[in-house]
């Protein structure tokens, strides 16, 4: 059973936010660091709660908060929906703490779909707004500008070229 202390922390986190069980654990020990700082802890409650923390990811992990094949999936869609590169999902991902070997599994799964770059691309244009300005007659300066700008998101410089040149007919870029 877990304390109290964690308990109705934990279910207003848990209810609100979608984590894996590292990401979990770093938030817990900032909780009680934060709490202690504030004094709102003893020094040795903060040390029974750290010691507690193990019992507290085993409790919510048995009741299926961490399936972190799902959260991946999830994420990864989330992702695709804003226009990601696939180098940029992979940053995030492991920025929050998911398992380096799933993220590569899950990020060679999406390179089955040929397209998958030239999607993400158009969907980043697409939210960014550049792709209403995209036509033939566009200045090199304009062209240049949404090269770098899918360069910066991560798209590789020849799957740019490749997509501004088929999708678009654009040629005239360095």
């Amino acid at each position: 059973m877990i304390s109290k202390y964690f308990e109705k922390y934990c279910t207003f986190y848990l209810s609100r936010y979608w984590v894996n069980k590292k990401k979990f654990e770093n938030i817990l020990k900032s909780k009680i660091s934060k709490d202690f700082f504030q004094k709102k802890i003893s020094l040795d409650q903060k040390t029974k709660y750290l010691k507690e923390i193990i019992n507290v990811i085993v409790f919510y992990e048995k009741k299926g908060f961490f399936e972190e094949e799902k959260l991946i999936e999830f994420k990864i869609e989330n992702f695709k929906k804003k226009g990601y590169s696939m180098e940029k999902m992979k940053v995030f991902l492991k920025k929050n703490l998911f398992d380096e070997e799933l993220i590569n599994l899950k990020v060679e799964n999406l390179k089955l779909d040929i397209e998958i770059e030239d999607k993400l691309m158009e969907k980043y244009l697409t939210k960014s707004g550049l792709l209403k300005e995209i036509n033939i007659n566009m200045d090199k300066d304009k062209i240049n500008k949404i090269f770098r700008k899918l360069l910066s998101q991560g798209f590789k410089y020849n799957e740019i070229v490749k997509y501004l040149r088929e999708k678009h007919n654009l040629y005239d870029f360095n």
